[in-house]
């Protein structure tokens, strides 16, 4: 099994550690950009192929920088993204650096913390 893998909840498609993580309908897991989600079967979050919702940009990120994606790499996928400065705060906890590092990684003009 891969260590890392995604998973639909809350309206995103979530990445989460299989080392920290069993995925069960209807139960709790921190995704790597650090929001607790659920999964729910009404939704059919759990059913493969018919996931709809777009992807949590923070948990790409993460993802990207837990595979060993260099600097310039994760920047041009960074800007793919639409970023809050929700977003971007989150970004900056994940990946242990500054507001003004993210706000050059994803290309943001201002961040607000």
């Amino acid at each position: 099994m891969h260590r890392y893998l995604w998973q639909q909840a809350d309206g995103k498609r979530h990445v989460y550690d299989t080392t920290r993580h069993r995925i069960q309908a209807e139960h709790s897991f921190t995704a790597l950009c650090g929001e607790t989600v659920i999964p729910r079967t009404e939704r059919g979050d759990l059913t493969a192929g018919l996931w709809f919702d777009g992807e949590c940009p923070v948990c790409t990120i993460a993802l990207a920088k837990a595979l060993g994606w260099p600097m310039r790499e994760l920047a041009d996928l960074a800007h793919r993204f639409t970023w809050s400065p929700e977003l971007l705060a989150r970004l900056a906890e994940i990946l242990h650096c500054t507001s003004g590092e993210v706000a050059e990684l994803t290309g943001a003009r201002t961040v607000d913390t």
